[in-house]
């Protein structure tokens, strides 16, 4: 089947989005549609200038370093620890597409079915919740306001807030942005209140450094009891919805808990 050049600009941007979308739901790390798009558009143009260049242009060592810089476009320095995951999505998906070229499909039909691939391996990302002995319900109270969110059980979460010696639980911006104090911008660390300390993490996608406070009131419920807690929370701005709670502050395999009943 003959493409055109629009066809392939569009088609090579829509595939290099979707793999950096995909390698970000995989990750668990935070997708700026903009930045993707972006860096898709830098992909596109790498695409359409191979097919129509040089030799050189479409060796290998030129499209890995095409896709790197696409990656740190999209994600900045974490970029580096998921270029691996952008490069093996974005193969999939162009081994898609050539699959259903080759029978024939139209570009509409390409661009439908990588779309339709991303979505399905996301949605199964997505839905694979855990199982309800680790999941709870987090419930927050800082001057005034009260947030309620999901906790998940993160047993890689080991997190020690130095100053106190506290577990830290790592809360999503987003779920919890109506207890910060006006002014605080997460990202920007010279905004960090008074009471307020940074803590510096290590994760996959690299280091990192949290602004964290401690609550006026710090609960967990699991299975209809809510149970008073004592922690640190840190403010991330990763794409979960839940909380990330360390394993001990949810209740032993024994029915026991480590924290007070609330009553």
């Amino acid at each position: 089947m003959r493409i055109y050049g629009e066809a392939y600009l569009f088609i090579n941007f829509w595939m290099d989005f979707l793999s950096l979308l995909i390698a970000a739901r995989l990750r668990r790390a935070r997708f700026r549609s903009m930045r993707a798009a972006a860096g898709a558009a830098v992909g596109a143009v790498y695409a359409l200038a191979a097919w129509a260049g040089s030799g050189a242009l479409r060796g290998f060592p030129a499209l890995l370093l095409t896709t790197l810089a696409i990656t740190l476009i999209a994600f900045g320095k974490s970029g580096v620890f998921l270029f691996p995951w952008v490069t093996a999505s974005a193969l999939l998906l162009c081994g898609l597409a050539d699959a259903l070229l080759k029978n024939g499909a139209s570009s509409a039909a390409v661009l439908a079915g990588c779309g339709l691939a991303a979505l399905s391996m996301t949605l199964m990302q997505s839905r694979r919740a855990p199982a309800a002995e680790n999941t709870g319900e987090l419930i927050l109270a800082y001057r005034g306001h009260t947030v309620q969110l999901p906790a998940m059980r993160d047993s890689g979460n080991l997190l020690t807030d130095a100053a106190t010696g506290l577990p830290v639980i790592v809360a999503p911006e987003q779920a919890i942005v109506s207890l910060l104090p006006t002014g605080v911008e997460t990202a920007n660390l010279s905004t960090l209140p008074s009471g307020w300390r940074l803590l510096p993490i290590r994760t996959a996608a690299g280091n990192a450094t949290l602004m964290c406070f401690r609550a006026d009131k710090t609960e967990i419920q699991e299975n209809g009891k809510v149970r008073a807690i004592d922690a640190v929370i840190a403010i991330s701005g990763f794409s979960e919805k839940a909380a990330l709670v360390p394993g001990d502050l949810f209740q032993t395999e024994r029915g026991k808990s480590l924290c007070r009943t609330m009553k």
